[in-house]
């Protein structure tokens, strides 16, 4: 595909951009986890994410969501159905949080089968989507608590935040994964918050 280059994680998006993404958001578990970092969270400055939010992303489509006509979505429906038919479902440790620069985001674990069903969504967008324009979620899976605002710059004191973190308890909660979601995801002006319009479910295999 062509047009303007995609921007890089935690970015700011061209005006009028949306994205594709593949999305885990079953995350009922992990809202009173979330909770529990929220002090911290505000201490931190951050924009928290509100619950409703809540994700852990699996794959991006890198380009404008308008340039993808209704056939080629159409498709790649169905090839991510093909493709996360292939993967049981999983358990899934989401936690403990961890300061990074852009955010405070839950860490996941382990990343068995959560890397197989990112490797499956990636390629089933450069199988469908012309350009090369699949790209793996940020690291290792993570569901983002927080975003900072870019335009509050770097936090040199995030290490501070981190040991608050390390005092939060339980601080983690094990849920199971039996499909993800392809939306299309929406970018506040300053780049702390993300939301979406649900476009398909995609389950996991038996």
């Amino acid at each position: 595909m062509t047009g303007t280059q995609a921007p890089s994680s935690g970015q700011r998006w061209p005006e009028g951009w949306t994205k594709l993404h593949v999305y885990l958001t079953d995350l009922t578990e992990v809202k009173a986890v979330a909770d529990s970092y929220r002090p911290v969270i505000d201490l931190a400055a951050d924009k928290p994410v509100p619950h409703e939010w809540l994700h852990a992303t699996v794959a991006s489509v890198e380009c404008d969501a308008a340039g993808i006509g209704d056939d080629v979505l159409r498709e790649l429906v169905d090839r991510l159905r093909e493709k996360a038919a292939g993967i049981p479902a999983f358990k899934l440790t989401v936690g403990p949080a961890l300061a990074a620069t852009g955010g405070v985001l839950l860490d996941t674990f382990p990343g068995t089968y959560f890397d197989a069903l990112v490797d499956a969504c990636v390629a089933a967008v450069d199988e469908v989507v012309e350009g090369d324009v699949g790209r793996p979620c940020g690291g290792p899976g993570h569901v983002s608590l927080s975003y900072r605002s870019d335009d509050l710059g770097v936090d040199r004191q995030r290490g501070a935040i981190q040991n608050k973190l390390r005092d939060v308890r339980p601080g983690r909660t094990e849920i199971t994964v039996t499909g993800v979601d392809l939306v299309r995801v929406a970018q506040s002006e300053d780049a702390s918050t993300y939301t979406w319009q649900h476009i398909d479910r995609i389950p996991l295999g038996e």
